[in-house]
């Protein structure tokens, strides 16, 4: 009975939004609380469609996320896919269920979501019989925090290019208690993986304007980031360039501030698209 119950879950079901169709797909083939996943397609899906995922902030709204990339898709080969952690089975996603907001790490490894968004690859490509052996990430506010700690933490070296975008607080490179920095992280972080980490594509965007303070988290260790997400963002930026110097790795980051945008995904996604969609070829 379980077995069929999965199946009827796994059913695709069509939205149609904006004259464009979005698919919903229930992902269930993991250990953890069952996750639903909202994607895109090319009319015409072949052995060189390549994937991003898209991860929302807070308000988990994933539909509303991956809305706003079909405008920028219509005519590229790519699945864009957009999961929705629930606050109900993943209160602390954008830190990967490691730690709460107040710093307090959590110690039960099994509650970890640093598989994730490897296992929903793995899930799509073979759905689609896809050959790409890698993908993109796009992560806006707390969808930033978790995919710069998906990078960090994930071990899954497949994370081709990123774009993090208006993070409210990082986990920086630097000897400060997890998940502030890395030390005494619940996951052991080795040099090669920060490397790598350090040398991958990832592009650091931040709103000129988003300096409000809601929804900004307000711990001792997140204030000493700075106190706005544009100062933690400098600042953040700043300390990933030290690090390198000090560590004699090269720093692929490229960091810009966008001018007159403030915390809002649909403001930031052209950006986003223009950056991921750069290499991707468009359907004849």
């Amino acid at each position: 009975m379980k077995n069929f119950v999965q199946l009827l879950l796994l059913l695709v079901l069509p939205i149609y939004v904006s004259s464009s169709e979005i698919k919903q797909v229930t992902f269930a083939y993991w250990d953890k609380a069952d996750v639903e996943i909202f994607y895109i397609t090319p009319e015409e899906i072949n052995e060189d469609t390549k994937v991003i995922f898209v991860i929302h902030g807070n308000s988990r709204n994933a539909l509303d996320y991956l809305s706003a990339w079909i405008p920028h898709v219509l005519n590229k080969n790519v699945i864009v896919a957009a999961p929705q952690f629930t606050k109900t089975d993943f209160r602390y996603f954008f830190l990967l269920e490691m730690a709460e907001s107040s710093g307090r790490v959590n110690n039960n490894k099994n509650d970890y979501i640093n598989n994730s968004i490897s296992l929903f690859f793995n899930y799509i490509k073979s759905k689609f019989s896809l050959r790409t052996q890698a993908y993109s990430m796009f992560g806006h506010s707390a969808g930033a925090q978790f995919t710069h700690r998906y990078m960090l933490l994930s071990m899954d070296s497949r994370i081709s290019n990123s774009v993090i975008a208006n993070a409210g607080w990082y986990t920086f490179l630097t000897n400060d208690e997890f998940p502030y920095g890395i030390k005494n992280s619940p996951i052991s972080i080795s040099n090669e993986q920060i490397k790598w980490f350090m040398s991958n594509k990832v592009h650091l965007l931040i709103g000129s304007d988003d300096v409000g303070f809601q929804s900004v988290n307000s711990s001792k260790g997140a204030n000493l980031q700075g106190l706005t997400r544009v100062d933690r963002a400098a600042n953040y930026f700043d300390s990933l360039v030290v690090n390198a110097e000090n560590r004699g790795y090269a720093l692929r980051w490229n960091y810009r501030v966008l001018d007159s945008v403030d915390h809002d995904f649909k403001k930031i996604t052209p950006f986003a698209a223009q950056i991921l969609l750069r290499d991707i070829e468009n359907i004849d």
